[in-house]
């Protein structure tokens, strides 16, 4: 045997490095879909997780998805409403054509992405009535 070991893998040998770098871009996948958090308060994330369980196969991302894009395809008033930042968030995930329409309201409205996508999700969720809503809130 050469070099005296037994298994040729620990053995040192001329190999390149095994970070490899290529000159050709990485592809972009273009059905890639963007996830956007919007801060929700308990009583509204326990009533989609409710909702959600109530599915066969249903997920909290998926009941948002839902609520947001009847928002943005049947509603055309999004009046502004307090946005308050927190730790209970849903995930909402869009693809291409419908984040650049929240990127023309947000331009329109002077607010970031998830501000614009808050805005357009309690507005649906109020026209939804999930919950119920007290005064003009959402409970």
């Amino acid at each position: 045997m050469s070099g005296g070991r037994i298994n040729p893998i620990f053995s040192q040998s001329k190999r390149p490095s095994s970070s490899v770098s290529s000159s050709t871009p990485r592809k972009i996948n273009k059905n890639k879909k963007h996830d956007i958090k919007i801060p929700v308060n308990e009583h509204l994330e326990s009533i989609l997780r409710r909702e959600a369980l109530r599915r066969i196969g249903g997920s909290k991302t998926s009941i948002s998805t839902e609520l947001f894009m009847y928002g943005l395809d049947s509603l055309f008033v999004y009046p502004e409403i307090e946005y308050r930042d927190g730790p209970i968030t849903v995930h909402v995930k869009i693809e291409e054509p419908v984040y650049q329409r929240l990127a023309d309201y947000a331009t329109e409205w002077k607010c970031s992405m998830r501000q614009a996508a808050h805005r357009v999700f309690m507005e649906a969720v109020r026209k939804r009535q999930l919950g119920g809503i007290v005064n003009e809130k959402v409970q």
